[in-house]
């Protein structure tokens, strides 16, 4: 490689330029990206860079046919039309609307083209590199149209985002807007800069520049951070002073936007990835109902388009999908959460990476037991493969070591956010809560009701939580049931979201877990870091718990687990002598420290030095059942 000067053009062996540096301004009309852009080229043409600058005002049915500025009733919030149809989910994804975002996007396309065509000839021409500068990008587009983040519109605007070395989003207060004209046909500012920072997250090399400064100094800080990623472009590895990143990618059919799952499974994996990504390229392989992929948080996510298939049928075709996204998709260590009902899907046989088998769903034989299905036939010959595999207990560690025994068997647990405990709310509590995926017979929620109408205690049942239309049909013909007297005592309030969630637990006067069968129980952790017991059967897999606050009955025992509801029910004093240990016991538990664990053996499997780490990156060793 020769570099020509300062200013010149940098070329290969017989490549010819480089490709233009492309730079988006981004943000609210008013927050003053045109005249940012006059001054970025003028002090780029100063520093010897070609600079060809495009203004994208949308496409030429919004700079031709003007929308009236009232559409909406009086008094309405964001009345403005097209805010209306952002705001609505009924309009927010019309016809209309994604024919209106697909012309927008493919007319921003076409400017950037001519756009980085023009720079190159003059680059060429004069010996320089070239910066191609707009005053709107794809970040503006996605929160103009605002449309749902699976939807092939919003697909199409990240592509473009993709080919954006830097968005520049200028940052300015709802007031400094409105002095420089703004109009609130479309809803007040604020309402905008949310729709900024929620699509700002989701996408890469965002680089946020504070508006409210004098323009100069708005201009010099744009102008070093564009003449830093041109800087960037020139350096190797080596001489920026880190190597390669690696690339590791984790797959699971779980998925926080899948609503007939949405288990600790998806949380886990969240987890893992982000703390993963501190140092490694990280890309997330999960199901949803149409095909496609996107960046959030700085990780890459991949959907299958399996969902429409149903919750049994997806399972089935997801894990046969797998082996061909992985000879797809390029990667130094795949991550793969075993799905139901075959659990392994023979990756490991698909490439030479290294692969890591998580056994959060490893679900066979207690699928043979409820179906009579020898699925676990094919799972004990998927798990032979499998050199590397993490399980969630120890009792499952002893399972899968001997099923597989040439396999390196580690076992990290769930995690979760630290607490503290209140003294003044141990033994408190409204209801007896149960919090899950409702899933009659795997959770065992017929048992459950039967102990419940055998105690009869003094607290009201609480079932939060959903799963699939058959199972959520059953459930609820098993409530109607048992329903009787005036006022009911059971109470199914659905899925929750997060804040729900914590509230209910908070309440709550201790968790039932009736199980059939578990990996871990991720659900009971958290309560246990409220202070709150556990009510379960004594499953090998759940008794890491033994001895923190829980209550353990013998397996599948109607009579003994309505026993203990009522002892619980009763008696304040044992809530909180319990819950008091159990919010010890969970502190050994942290996100911290269990994705620490998984870092440090993505570190020993890809043979990559660790480095320095921050303080909080602890946990570097883990558990063997070797």
């Amino acid at each position: 490689m020769t570099t020509r000067g300062a200013g010149r053009t940098t070329t290969g062996t017989g490549n010819g330029p480089r490709r233009p540096l492309l730079v988006a301004v981004s943000g609210p009309d008013g927050s003053g990206k045109s005249s940012l852009v006059g001054r970025l080229t003028t002090l780029l043409d100063a520093r010897g860079l070609t600079v060809v600058s495009t203004h994208c005002y949308g496409c030429f049915l919004c700079r031709r046919f003007v929308v009236p500025p009232r559409l909406g009733e009086a008094g309405e919030p964001a009345g403005g039309g097209w805010a209306r149809r952002a705001g609505d989910p009924e309009r927010r994804g019309s016809r209309l609307r994604r024919a209106h975002a697909f012309l927008d996007a493919g007319e921003l396309a076409a400017r950037i083209a001519a756009a980085e065509l023009l720079a190159r000839t003059r680059a060429r021409a004069r010996g320089r590199r070239a910066v191609v500068v707009t005053d709107r990008g794809p970040l503006d587009g996605l929160v103009k149209f605002d449309l749902p983040e699976t939807s092939r519109a919003a697909h199409v605007y990240r592509r473009i985002a993709a080919r954006y070395r830097l968005t520049l989003l200028v940052q300015t207060g709802p007031d400094t807007l409105r002095g420089r004209g703004w109009e609130e046909v479309a809803g007040p500012p604020t309402a905008w800069w949310s729709r900024y920072r929620n699509w700002s997250r989701r996408l890469s090399r965002i680089v946020r520049i504070d508006g409210e400064r004098p323009p100069s100094l708005v201009a010099a800080t744009a102008l070093d951070r564009i003449l830093e990623a041109e800087r960037d472009r020139d350096r190797t590895p080596e001489e920026s002073g880190s190597p390669a990143r690696r690339h590791v990618v984790l797959s699971s059919y779980d998925d926080a936007e899948n609503p007939a799952y949405r288990g600790g499974g998806a949380l886990v994996i969240c987890k893992v990835a982000r703390r993963l990504a501190e140092d490694y390229r990280v890309t997330v392989v999960t199901a949803g109902r149409s095909g496609g992929s996107g960046e959030r948080d700085g990780i890459r996510y991949v959907r299958l388009p399996v969902g429409r298939a149903g919750p049994r049928a997806g399972q089935v075709l997801f894990l046969a999908m797998l082996p061909f996204v992985a000879r797809r998709i390029p990667h130094d260590l795949w991550l793969e959460s075993f799905t139901p009902p075959f659990s392994t899907s023979f990756l490991p046989l698909t490439g030479g990476a290294p692969v890591v088998g998580i056994d959060q769903g490893r679900s066979a034989e207690a699928l043979w037991r409820r179906y009579h299905i020898p699925f676990f036939l094919v799972e004990r010959l998927g798990l032979r493969c499998y050199r590397h595999i993490v399980v969630m207990n120890t009792a499952d560690g002893a399972v899968v070591r001997r099923l597989s025994p040439r396999a390196d068997v580690q076992v990290i647990a769930n995690g979760v956010e630290p607490r503290e405990l209140d003294e003044t709310d141990l033994g408190s509590g409204q209801f007896i809560l149960f919090l899950g995926r409702i899933d009659t017979w795997t959770k065992g929620l017929d048992l459950l009701l039967d102990a419940y109408g055998r105690a009869a205690p003094p607290l009201d049942l609480l079932i939060a939580g959903s799963g699939t239309p058959a199972e959520e049909r059953r459930l609820a013909a098993l409530l109607a049931a048992r329903r009787h007297g005036p006022r009911p005592r059971i109470h199914w309030v659905g899925y929750v979201e997060e804040d729900r969630k914590r509230q209910l637990l908070r309440d709550s006067a201790f968790l039932a877990m009736p199980s059939r069968h578990e990996t871990f129980g991720l659900v009971a952790l958290e309560a246990m870091s409220y202070g709150k017991p556990v009510l379960h059967f004594d499953l090998p897999a759940l008794r890491w718990m033994r001895d923190g606050g829980d209550v353990a009955v013998p397996p599948f025992d109607v009579a003994a687990l309505a026993e203990r509801m009522n002892e619980l029910a009763t008696d304040a004093a044992l809530r909180r002598r319990l819950g008091r240990r159990s919010g010890l016991a969970a502190r050994r538990y942290t996100w911290d420290e269990m994705t620490g664990r998984y870092l440090a053996l993505a570190h020993r499997l890809l043979d990559t030095p660790a480095g320095p780490r921050r303080p909080r990156k602890r946990g570097a060793s883990w558990q063997t059942t070797r």
